[in-house]
């Protein structure tokens, strides 16, 4: 990635070292004013939700006083207090004692006001002495059941306190056809004569009359309560459902340790909730729950507002930036295609200079720079070139002399022992040998004449050495109009013959193979003579000096260091030539070029420029 960026244009550069900057201080500002929002309309709304929370707590506790206070009326009653002391008392008589008098008073109270929505007083018989149901709930449960149930030891254990409890499926042995669901009180009933427990007291008071009476606007589709009671169990909810009694983010709420009055986000079933929580002074909980999707409804506007704003900033800065950055970028691209006019051979380049800054005096510089260089190519290079190319052309045609004095010299010997027609085929074959050496002049030669001019070369070798020599040339025609530089690989045939063959009693066998690989063209000349030392091979090939003179009598050293000249001259450092000898065994030369269908020389190109 880092390499992608610096490879980018110097105008992209700036684009984005600009762009990124002012994307990152927007997103960091629209961020932190949006978090700084949201803690501010948290901090008001838990505030609020707290107050909520005292009101639910005063409702709650008036409700309990007000119930207990009425059955603590209600079970000191004289009424009350003889039925529960004789034996075998008249329900009918209590009944008739409750709705006269003073009773009559209390009783009209409880179903006027419906604080609560049932009644059951319990004497020492299965069967209460007094009911009252004002929601249709019927079936009082026996004494004796009731007795048996956990509600009545909590109850016993309180000594004539009032116990709060939530009536469900598994506690309710008070009512058989409960209709309402239901949040339970139970009290023991004492003589006040002798402070015994002479009775027992149930009331039921309806959810939907808690929530009707005591919670009323307290509550919607958004905002939810829970009470909870002293041991965690859920006694009522209203409005938003929020509670699972197995969510890990409420276990605070179920705990025994008190709960001190306060406000936090929970994450409740993937949704987040603003819960402020209190403890009522007997133990019930409550809970207070508000979504903080719509806390933030309004501020989520805002929000997008902003995002929409900033983006479209960013939008319009990015042309604006371009437009900038082309106006700098704009003197430093005419210097670059300058440059590139300037590589290609046009040396009297020159930039236009407009300005005085960094770009300005960079453009003199490259005007001046421009200046001496065509200076000196004019003085030197060109000069220099053309010796080079003489030297070349010097060195290349030393060969064809003393080849020539070898090839006489085998004719005159042949003619000298017998007259044989295979004389005048030498002279032939002779004939075409120089002239496809001599290639009008040229540097480079096609690759089907270099095939024929080494096969002439040994057919003529081959009648000079009779049958001590053999050979096999297998180039492919598809490679013959591919060109390369003539005379490449006589001279490594020509060292093969010097220093294997010739050298060897029983003569030997010279392969020429040819192919087109990657792109290159590969030759490889074997053959299987006498091999050559270490010390010869380097002679052979490496390259002296110019005051070194080659003194061995073996031309095709000569000839080699001639060849890899030229290739260094012609192909830089885009060919390979490699090696490889074994005394005894023979030698193998592997000669790597360009594959090109048109001399460089004709076409007008440098083959300097070119790489693998």
């Amino acid at each position: 990635m880092a390499s992608y960026f610096l490879n980018m244009s110097l105008k992209h550069k700036i684009v984005i070292l600009f762009f990124m900057p002012i994307t990152i201080v927007a997103l960091t500002l629209g961020y932190y004013s949006f978090q700084t929002s949201e803690s501010q309309i948290v901090k008001k709304v838990s505030s609020t939700n707290l107050a909520v929370l005292k009101v639910i707590d005063n409702n709650i506790a008036g409700m309990q006083r007000t119930i207990a206070d009425w059955v603590t009326v209600f079970s000191l009653s004289s009424a009350v207090q003889n039925s529960l002391q004789v034996p075998d008392s008249d329900k009918n008589d209590l009944s008739a004692a409750l709705y006269s008098g003073t009773m009559s008073s209390i009783m009209n109270q409880m179903l006027i006001t419906g604080n609560f929505d049932y009644l059951a007083l319990y004497g020492q018989d299965n069967a209460p002495l007094h009911e009252v149901a004002t929601d249709g709930s019927s079936g009082s449960g026996s004494f004796d059941a009731i007795r048996q149930s956990e509600t009545y030891r909590r109850t016993l254990a309180l000594s004539g306190a009032s116990y709060w409890f939530p009536l469900t499926d598994r506690n309710n042995v008070f009512i058989e056809n409960n209709r309402k669901e239901k949040i339970g009180m139970s009290r023991i009933i004492r003589s006040t004569l002798t402070g015994k427990n002479i009775g027992f007291i149930f009331v039921g008071v309806n959810k939907d009359t808690i929530r009707n009476q005591y919670l009323k606007n307290l509550y919607d589709e958004e905002h939810g309560i829970l009470l909870l009671d002293e041991q965690g169990l859920p006694l009522l909810a209203a409005g938003k459902p929020f509670y699972r009694a197995d969510d890990p983010d409420l276990a605070f709420a179920r705990s025994a340790a008190p709960l001190q009055a306060s406000s936090k986000v929970v994450d409740i079933g993937g949704e987040d909730l603003l819960l402020s929580y209190s403890q009522i002074n007997n133990g019930w909980r409550i809970l207070y729950a508000v979504p903080m999707s719509s806390l933030t409804k309004e501020l989520n506007s805002i929000k997008l507002l902003v995002a929409v704003i900033i983006l479209a900033c960013l939008a319009l800065s990015v042309p604006l930036m371009m437009v900038l950055t082309s106006f700098l970028t704009a003197p430093i691209r005419n210097l670059l295609q300058s440059m590139k006019r300037f590589q290609n051979g046009q040396f009297d380049e020159k930039v236009e200079v407009k300005y005085r800054d960094e770009i300005g005096l960079l453009s003199r510089g490259y005007n001046t720079m421009v200046a001496s260089i065509k200076s000196l190519v004019d003085d030197v290079y060109v000069l220099r070139l053309k010796e080079q190319e003489a030297e070349f052309k010097a060195l290349q045609s030393q060969i064809n002399p003393h080849f020539l004095y070898n090839m006489l010299d085998t004719i005159f010997w042949e003619a000298e022992s017998a007259g044989q027609e295979r004389i005048s085929e030498m002279v032939i074959n002779l004939s075409r040998l120089f002239r496809l050496s001599l290639n009008r002049g040229k540097s480079f030669t096609s690759v089907a004449k270099e095939k024929e001019l080494i096969g002439l070369y040994l057919s003529l070798q081959q009648m000079r050495f009779k049958n001590k020599l053999r050979y096999e040339i297998d180039i492919p025609p598809e490679l013959d109009s591919y060109i390369l530089l003539k005379l490449t690989l006589q001279p490594f045939i020509e060292n093969a013959l010097v220093h294997g063959i010739e050298r060897k009693r029983e003569g030997g066998t010279v392969r020429v193979n040819g192919e087109l690989k990657s792109g290159y063209l590969r030759f490889t000349i074997e053959d299987d003579g006498s091999g050559m030392e270490a010390s010869t091979l380097k002679e052979i090939t490496e390259i002296r000096s110019d005051n070194d003179v080659y003194t061995s009598p073996d031309t095709g050293g000569y000839a080699v260091q001639n060849v890899i000249q030229r290739l260094r001259h012609y192909y830089r450092d885009d060919y390979e030539l490699n090696y490889a000898s074994e005394p005894g065994v023979g030698t193998r030369v592997e000669l790597i070029v360009p594959a090109r269908t048109m001399p460089e020389e004709d076409a007008g190109h440098d083959p300097s420029h070119d790489r693998r």
